[in-house]
């Protein structure tokens, strides 16, 4: 599994390993709603339900990058009750912007109550390969 949870007294960590920074973005998300919905990752139909969106992200460097997709995605599914899935998504490391098209599914009801993404603990680099850790606050 390109993710994994890690042990933490009051918080979730989440650590991804990736070949390309898109793909660690888009299994960061997978992780994160792995945590958020207790690892029931179905959604409901899409009936009624305006599904396309776009999320485009700039930031001051990578950690802030990661941290603000995380949050954008809790946004999501607080406000809207919704999983995004990408179609595309396209990272920068050198200038630390994130665009992602993609659907909004509706998200199943059972989550964990995740309240944040946060910078405490966090490390991103790109050597030898794209590698996240984060800790989420629960």
């Amino acid at each position: 599994m390109p993710w994994k949870i890690i042990a933490h007294t009051a918080d979730a960590g989440l650590e991804v390993y990736a070949e390309t920074w898109a793909e660690l973005f888009k299994l960061a998300a997978e992780g994160f709603y792995h945590i958020c919905l207790d690892g029931d990752l179905s959604s409901s139909p899409f009936e009624g339900f305006d599904n396309s969106h776009t999320i485009s992200i700039e930031a001051i460097d990578l950690e802030e990058l990661a941290v603000s997709w995380l949050n954008e995605l809790l946004f999501l599914l607080e406000t809207r009750r919704a999983i995004f899935i990408p179609s595309s998504l396209s990272v920068s490391d050198t200038r630390a912007t994130l665009l992602a098209e993609g659907v909004l599914a509706p998200a199943n009801q059972a989550r964990i109550s995740v309240k944040a993404a946060t910078y405490g603990g966090i490390v991103i680099n790109g050597s030898p390969s794209p590698f996240l850790r984060v800790f989420l606050d629960m």
